[in-house]
């Protein structure tokens, strides 16, 4: 996912290396550690996850991933790491769709 931010492309994304570093420093796995996001996060939280997998999935320091948070906002970085969390994780939304109905149908 690429966004334009002060000027610049700047292209996200949530690779396995990404997905290692996180869960290295959260010391659980990516699921839990977004599960965990989902009902509330720090700033520090999210500029890390930001620095991560920014840079293509590659990373940036935290100095880097700090500007561009100031550069999305904190709503849009919040925003953009949903939609990278999708991209790496299609099967996910799709399976939650599925569980939906069934619940429904079992009603």
């Amino acid at each position: 996912m690429t966004k334009q931010i002060g000027g610049s492309s700047v292209t996200f994304r949530m690779t396995t290396r990404a997905m290692m570093a996180i869960e290295d420093h959260y010391g659980k796995g990516i699921v839990e550690v977004m599960q965990d996001l989902e009902e509330g996060f720090r700033i520090g939280d999210l500029v890390k996850i930001v620095s991560e997998c920014a840079g293509n999935g590659a990373g940036v320091d935290m100095d880097a991933a700090s500007e561009l948070v100031d550069g999305l906002g904190v709503e849009g970085a919040g925003e953009l790491l949903g939609e990278v969390a999708e991209a790496a994780f299609p099967e996910a939304k799709k399976g939650q769709g599925k569980n939906g109905k069934r619940a429904a149908r079992s009603k």
